[in-house]
Formats: structure tokens, C-alpha cells, sequence
């Protein structure tokens, strides 16, 4: 099959965004605008770029986040390494039943610990999927939060090939709602009421149950109106 090149997509390298410009602090542009990244059309070079800002801007104090399935050299789990070692707080939620990642995920919590992140490892009757990263600031307004949500894992070889969503956005409302969810994970519970964040399946289930119902009567009406 090799020999008939033309039956193969043509090859395509994730892309830089053109949110982001290479001089630009990206802690300064998702305060001025939600930063939408889609891969594997857009690189996840600036979300490992946002924990390594992280890591180092004197004014983080914390970062929290949700590890699913790694790379095998993680850019991602470096940088959090780096931030405990610069003196951040750093908790990470690392999912030891990932399918076929358990000996893997075991192995990076190992280096996530000898750095000194605190790590815990999810709840006994679920497994914990969500893509979320909560960075907290100490600035002159007091305390600030940037959070990443996303649909895809923290992983720098797969986001070159499945296609998800990462948004960065310092939405305050988004960003407490992001901390009431590590500090429910923390006790080993979850999460109840949210302001802005889905965060249950009935959560997401309704709205977009409610916006179908909505498209399906102005079809209707369409219709109705076209045989009249």
C-alpha cells in the first residue's frame, strides 16, 4: 500500500494559534480574552507554555490539576515538577485506573512526589475523566485564578492526533467553581452545585436536551409554514 501515496491524507503538523503571539506572557493575554485551542490543528504548546509561566511568576501560589493519561516524557508533568520545586503548591489528581496507562500513571506520580507535589489518586466508586487545571494568583486585587478546561487528556503525543478542545479563561466564577472541585476531590466527594462549570452528567444533559427540543419546534414550524 505504500507505493500508492495517494490513497493517504496528506501529512499535517498542529500548527502555533494565531491567539498567541511567541513575545506575549500568555498569563497577560487570558486576561484580557478566553484563549480557545483546538487540536491537533493548533499545537498544545501554549497550554504547556501557561504551567511553564506558571511555574516560575513569583505572583502563582498554587496549581491544581487533573491527570488522566500522560506522554511517556511529559513536558506537562515536568513543569509541575518545576513549579513544586520552586516553591508552588501543587496538587494533581492522578487517575491510576486510566485503562491500560495503570504502570505509567503509578511511575509519574512516583516523580510528582519526589518533587514535592501533593498527589492524591481520585475517588473509590469513580474514575476521575475530567480535563481541568486551576492556576491561583496573589496579585494587588488579592486573589485571581486562571483556569484550562478541556476535552482531551494532558498529553503531548495524542493531542497530535484526536481532536479536543482547551480553553484558558480567567472567568472568576469559572475559577472558584474549578477550586470547589479540588477541594471536594481532596476530601473524596464530589462536587453538588456548581455556578458556571457543568459538572454532572444531568448538569450537561439538561441544557443540551433543552436546546434540541428548541431546534426540533423551529423545524417544525418550518415546516408547517412551507406546506401552508
Amino acid at each position: 500500500m505504500r507505493e500508492h501515496q495517494e490513497w493517504y491524507y496528506p501529512k499535517y503538523s498542529p500548527r502555533a494559534s494565531r491567539q498567541v503571539r511567541k513575545e506575549e506572557n500568555i498569563f497577560s493575554l487570558a486576561e484580557k480574552k478566553d484563549i480557545l485551542l483546538s487540536y491537533p490543528f493548533e499545537s498544545m504548546r501554549n497550554f504547556i507554555s501557561f504551567l511553564q509561566t506558571a511555574a516560575t511568576d513569583d505572583s502563582v501560589r498554587s496549581i491544581k490539576i487533573t491527570l488522566y493519561r500522560m506522554a511517556s516524557h511529559s513536558q506537562i508533568v515536568e513543569a509541575l515538577c518545576d513549579a513544586a520545586e520552586n516553591g508552588k503548591e501543587v496538587l494533581a489528581l492522578v487517575e491510576l485506573r486510566a485503562r491500560f496507562d495503570e504502570a505509567s500513571n503509578i511511575e509519574m506520580s512516583r516523580r510528582l512526589e519526589d518533587a514535592g507535589c501533593q498527589v492524591i489518586y481520585g475517588l473509590p466508586s469513580y474514575k476521575v475523566h475530567s480535563k481541568l487545571c486551576l492556576v491561583t494568583r496573589q496579585t494587588a486585587e488579592g486573589v485571581h485564578f486562571l483556569t484550562q478546561i478541556g476535552t482531551g487528556n494532558y498529553n503531548e503525543k495524542t493531542a497530535t492526533l484526536y481532536t479536543d478542545l482547551s480553553l484558558i479563561t480567567a472567568n472568576q466564577n469559572i475559577g472558584r467553581d474549578a477550586q470547589e472541585v479540588f477541594r471536594t476531590l481532596l476530601l473524596g466527594e464530589t462536587v453538588e452545585q456548581s455556578t458556571d462549570l457543568s459538572l454532572r452528567r444531568e448538569d450537561c444533559r439538561r441544557p443540551f436536551s433543552k436546546r434540541l427540543e428548541k431546534k426540533a419546534e423551529k423545524r417544525k414550524r418550518a415546516e408547517a409554514d412551507i406546506s401552508a
